[in-house]
């Protein structure tokens, strides 16, 4: 007879084979509500066959030690408790979790295909890190990746297909969009920055001959990456967007953004509407260029802000919009920032 964790685990595998499933099926509709209530089935029956493994009591009881029930049957705890003990406050699965819970309530009321763009990282953070709580608690044995490969997609590498995505982004119910910058708002960049919380991917195709052993996809790990490969892939931006590369051309000042370009970057970003006086005030407030007029204008923070010396102007990175960004999120943390009040969009 089977041990009670062992049917429990199979129970959690079983939930998220069908969450991806529904997930990736196109004309599925509410599809992002779908993942998130099997996903988090799958994550509550298999939190609960570790603390059934460990001899670990998960049963809610009353100020009087008794059990708390429900139609006689001991009441376990909801996958907000487990999540709770299971992992410390600080930490990027745990927020991956809160933060998909919270979704899931939002949407329940209300659900639009623009979450579902938008939130991607946040959904494929969340099997990874079932994967990984999987196999660490339970064995490679259990592993999903036999299951489960790489969805075939055009939504962002075609012209149109990224114009429709960038429509469904402006889209975005305005009670969502505001949930997730009041959620991220007090969050550690250790945090908003970690994979396991929003996993984020630029796409290379290959170039070269194919070898016999050659995969379609390789995936790269961040931690196994030399200092200057991650500078590179830095370079392609943190939005996890599609690179598609056709033949290699020179290009001066690739990724970088005149002030214009940053307010509209950083504007997609937050709630609140984002002009070049914005971009002036950030960059005084951080002191990542000199002054204008001063005499040595190419001593600037290298990984926020170049001076371009032919056109005598700065230019912005990739890493100064997430970081004005993060300093925007919420109206309160805008003003003190900017000491400007934020206009809505």
């Amino acid at each position: 007879m089977k041990a009670t964790w062992r049917i429990m685990l199979e129970g959690a595998r079983e939930e998220a084979l069908l969450a991806v499933d529904l997930y990736n099926q196109p004309r599925q509709p509410r599809r992002l509500e779908a993942f998130l209530v099997h996903m988090h089935i799958a994550w509550l029956y298999m939190l609960h066959a570790e603390f059934r493994k460990a001899d670990r009591d998960y049963r809610y009881r009353l100020p009087n030690g008794r059990f708390d029930r429900i139609d006689g049957e001991p009441k376990t705890w909801d996958l907000q408790k487990c999540v709770s003990v299971r992992w410390p406050d600080n930490n990027a699965v745990r927020k991956n979790l809160e933060l998909s819970i919270g979704l899931r309530n939002k949407i329940e009321h209300r659900y639009h295909e623009a979450v579902t763009r938008v939130t991607s990282g946040y959904a494929q953070a969340l099997l990874l890190n079932f994967e990984q709580e999987l196999t660490d608690a339970f064995g490679e044995r259990y592993s999903l990746g036999e299951q489960l490969r790489f969805p075939i997609f055009v939504g962002s590498i075609t012209p149109l297909g990224q114009a429709q995505l960038r429509q469904l982004t402006n889209e975005l119910p305005k009670d969502t969009r505001d949930f997730i910058a009041r959620f991220e708002a007090d969050l550690d960049s250790s945090i908003t920055e970690d994979q396991r919380y929003e996993f984020r991917i630029a796409l290379v195709p290959k170039l070269g001959p194919k070898g016999a052993a050659d995969a379609a996809l390789t995936f790269v790990r961040e931690d196994e990456l030399t200092e200057e490969e991650k500078r590179t892939l830095e370079g392609l931006g943190k939005s996890g967007r599609v690179v598609v590369r056709e033949q290699t051309r020179p290009v001066a000042s690739a990724g970088l953004m005149r002030p214009a370009i940053a307010a509209m970057k950083i504007e997609e970003k937050v709630p609140f509407k984002v002009g070049t006086h914005h971009v002036v005030r950030a960059w005084k407030k951080l002191g990542c260029r000199p002054p204008s007029g001063s005499t040595h204008p190419e001593r600037t923070d290298e990984k926020n802000c170049v001076y371009d010396e032919p056109h005598k102007d700065y230019l912005f990175t990739s890493v100064f919009i997430d970081k004005v960004a993060r300093e925007m999120i919420t109206a309160a943390r805008f003003e003190s920032f900017t000491g400007l009040k934020p206009m809505y969009k």
